[in-house]
C-alpha cells in the first residue's frame, strides 16, 4: 500500500524508497544479515568506528545499534574493541568472517540495486540521481507555491 501524505511526489519517494529498502533486506537474508545489519558492516569497512559513530551515519538511536552490533558480535562479524586513548569509548571493528559477509552482501545489494533502477536508462539514473540530491536540500525561507 502507498503512503499517503497528502502529496503524490512525496508519496512516489517514500514507495520507491520503501520497495527497494524491502527487497535488498530479502537478498541480504540469504547472508543471514538485514539491511541495517548491511549498513553496519560497510561502515566498517575501512576503518574501526565508534558506536555513537555508527548510530551517526546510520540515523538511529545508540539503543539500536547496541542490539545490531550484539547479533553481530554473536555471529562473530564484529567484535568490540578498546579505544586506545578513551577508555569511554568502544570502537568495532570487522573480524575476517565479518570481512567475508560483507564481500558477498556486496555483491546481493548491488544486484538489487542494479535491478530496482533497471527499468531507467542511465541519462533517467542520472536525472533522477540529480533531483532527488535538490530535494534532499532543505530550501531556504518559504515554501514556494505552485503554479
Amino acid at each position: 500500500m502507498k503512503p499517503d501524505t497528502g502529496n503524490d511526489v512525496v508519496d512516489a519517494i517514500l514507495h520507491a524508497a520503501h520497495r527497494i529498502r524491502r527487497t535488498t533486506d530479502a537478498d541480504l537474508r540469504s547472508v543471514g544479515l538485514s539491511l541495517p545489519s548491511y549498513k553496519v558492516l560497510r561502515a566498517l569497512a575501512e576503518n574501526s568506528q565508534s558506536m555513537g559513530a555508527i548510530s551517526e551515519v546510520l540515523h538511529v538511536s545508540p539503543r539500536t545499534v547496541t542490539d545490531l552490533v550484539d547479533t553481530l558480535e554473536d555471529r562473530d562479524l564484529v567484535v568490540r574493541c578498546e579505544h586506545p586513548s578513551d577508555g569511554r569509548v568502544t570502537l568495532l571493528r570487522l573480524t575476517r568472517k565479518g570481512t567475508a559477509t560483507l564481500a558477498q552482501a556486496r555483491k546481493l545489494a548491488e544486484q538489487s540495486h542494479t535491478r530496482a533502477v533497471s527499468a531507467l536508462s542511465a541519462t533517467e539514473q542520472r536525472t533522477m540521481r540529480q533531483l532527488l540530491e535538490r530535494v534532499s536540500v532543505p530550501l531556504p525561507g518559504p515554501v514556494p507555491s505552485q503554479v
